[in-house]
């Protein structure tokens, strides 16, 4: 052994591993030579069955089938079938005498010559007598042919099959004791295959344990040695005193691993410097940063967090919704690391107002999911845009909205009043144009009246003034009070309303008038969105302890683009039929979320929308 090592350590690695391979092959073309000699033994027992005897029993079995038809041909003419008779024994005969001449020329068993002979000598006896009686002319009567078929046929018949199953059983007993010689030989090929095939193995077993030994042990040295640097223990050295291609890879892995240590001192310098950027960089930020882990728990706060929701030490590694008040912040840091996506819109209805300091601040929380390269969720940065000044921007324009519409209403009322008493001519008979720019007028004074309405009721809204009036009240009344008021125009442009409510008639906690507004806006859309023959459902439904009302059209649908801006005020999907200023939908959401719940909507082009939103049940 100790001889091996030494001639293996003073040969090139790729020589010890081509003498290793060479004495494999080898043991291989020896079990593979035994294996071959074997298969050509057994081919060759094989081949003698299907040469000596397979032909035999083949043709045997044919002159038994073509004698049963030629038997079959005499029993045609006793039924007085002549022509039947004929053609069938015409078909077989030539059957029989091709099978009885392969069988006479392949005698193979002592034996078998004197049955062929005795077989061709009963064929001819036979052949004349079934002759006789098939091509009598003329025919044979059957008082006649009966008989001479039962006393000299049929006996005939039955001798000639059983000379021809005497070959069949002669051929067939050889094969048998072919197949057993067969089997015999398989046995002992088998055998010699598996005892080369475990000498060679043995054989290769051995050489390939001293060869690993010798060849494969420094290996193992090196590789030991090459994980500790793996690990990072870089001051590690690789002793392995060979001068083969393993002693060159020893002393590559030496000369790696001094890189390596000067490499990695300089990205710990870079490293170092890059966090220090980067904790300056989110320091800096005006806008508040939350940092959390894939478990929801703080991981760092910045300066203008910390001014926000306290001190950063007091907060590292408990969960958000401990450390931060506010639930629309919490719910947007938890929807991030659930559904690993940052939310792609931005209403008015997303900001937050949070006390800073004894002044009210708002905020747009945005929450991204931090991610691996391979999409493993790490956590989530969320920062929370401070958007005060557009909320104060808002409140101006409200104010304004608000100031002007109530400084119109009286004007917008007096011009109202005059058109009207100008149409019913209190002024005096009209004529037909006048009267025409009179009804354009009042349409106008009436649309812009509404619009007046509709945003002093937006303010007084937002603002509180109009805040809801809780009651108990029946589902099925509110929507059957709001499908009574859409019944004549739907019913004009031959719209089907239907209404699902649940038998029990589920009560809600909510402002009647409030909740009726926002139902009647919802189907006034459906009515005019939804073409003439098409369906309007109106549906409530218990959802665990709120209840679910629904309003689905089968109209003209919305495009998406446009989903995530319906409920702001003044927008209008363009395309669609005329009616209203674009407050309706804005007014319904108000409505809603000051009932603690939103609108949901759900929109297919050609199929039709579907309007959701939820209510509490008065024991919530």
């Amino acid at each position: 052994m100790l001889h091996i090592s030494r001639i293996f350590r003073t040969q090139s690695l790729r020589v010890q591993l081509l003498v290793s391979h060479l004495v494999l092959v080898l043991l291989m073309v020896v079990v593979m030579a035994g294996a071959i000699v074997n298969f050509f033994s057994l081919g060759r027992s094989i081949d003698r069955i299907f040469q000596n005897n397979y032909k035999s029993v083949i043709a045997a079995q044919h002159m038994k089938d073509a004698l049963e038809r030629m038997d079959s041909s005499a029993a045609f003419v006793l039924a007085g079938q002549v022509q039947e008779a004929r053609a069938q024994y015409e078909a077989n005969r030539p059957r029989f005498e091709a099978a009885y001449n392969i069988q006479a020329h392949n005698i193979t068993e002592r034996g078998e010559g004197a049955l062929a002979a005795d077989l061709g000598r009963q064929f001819a006896e036979y052949r004349k007598a079934v002759e006789k009686l098939i091509y009598a002319n003329p025919p044979m009567p059957l008082a006649l042919a009966r008989p001479y078929y039962f006393s000299k046929l049929a006996p005939a018949f039955v001798r000639l099959k059983g000379r021809a199953q005497d070959v069949l059983d002669l051929n067939q007993a050889a094969i048998i004791r072919a197949d057993v010689r067969a089997k015999a030989e398989a046995r002992a090929a088998s055998w010699r295959s598996v005892a080369v095939t475990l000498g060679a193995l043995l054989i290769a077993l051995f050489l390939a344990l001293r060869m690993i030994h010798a060849a494969l042990d420094p290996v193992l040295t090196l590789a030991r040695q090459a994980e500790e640097i793996g690990a990072g223990n870089l001051d590690q050295r690789i002793d392995v005193p060979r001068t083969d291609e393993i002693g060159a890879l020893a002393d590559s892995f030496n000369r790696m691993a001094g890189k390596l240590r000067e490499a990695r001192k300089a990205q710990e310098h870079q490293l170092h410097l890059a966090q220090r950027m980067s904790d300056a960089a989110l320091a800096s930020l005006y806008d508040p940063v939350i940092v959390t882990d894939s478990n929801g728990g703080i991981v760092h706060f910045n300066r203008a967090a910390e001014e926000v929701f306290g001190p950063e030490k007091a907060a590292l590694g408990r969960p958000v919704s401990e450390v931060i008040p506010n639930r629309e912040i919490v719910r947007e840091v938890e929807r991030a690391i659930s559904e690993k996506e940052t939310k792609r819109t931005e209403s008015e209805s997303d900001r937050v107002s949070i006390d800073v300091g004894g002044a009210t601040r708002t905020y747009y929380p945005r929450a991204t999911p931090m991610l691996d390269d391979d999409g493993t969720l790490l956590g989530a940065a969320t920062v929370l845009e401070d958007v005060t000044y557009l909320s104060e921007l808002d409140s101006m324009k409200n104010q304004f909205i608000s100031v002007a519409s109530h400084e119109l209403r009286t004007p917008v009322a007096s011009l109202l009043l005059a058109a009207q008493l100008l149409e019913e001519g209190a002024a005096g008979e009209l004529t037909e144009k006048q009267q025409d720019i009179v009804a354009t007028q009042l349409d106008d004074l009436q649309r812009l009246d509404k619009l007046m309405k509709d945003l002093l009721d937006t303010n007084r809204l937002e603002s509180g003034v109009t805040a809801p009036r809780f009651e108990t009240v029946s589902a099925g009344k509110l929507i059957g009070a709001a499908l009574d008021s859409v019944t004549k125009q739907a019913e004009a442009k031959g719209i089907i309303l239907t209404s699902d409510v649940p038998e029990d008639q589920p009560e809600v906690r909510a402002d009647r008038a409030q909740i009726a507004r926002v139902l009647v806006n919802l189907l006034d859309n459906a009515v005019r969105h939804t073409p003439s023959g098409g369906r309007i459902t109106v549906s409530a439904r218990r959802l665990d302890r709120r209840i679910e009302f629904a309003v689905e059209d089968t109209g003209a649908g919305i495009p998406p683009e446009y989903l995530p801006r319906i409920f702001e005020r003044f927008v209008q999907v363009p395309g669609t039929t005329g009616g209203g200023a674009g407050m309706g939908l804005s007014i319904a959401q108000t409505i809603v979320k000051a009932h603690g719940s939103q609108i949901q909507v759900e929109s297919e082009l050609g199929k039709g929308s579907r309007f959701t939103f939820t209510l509490p049940s008065p024991s919530e």
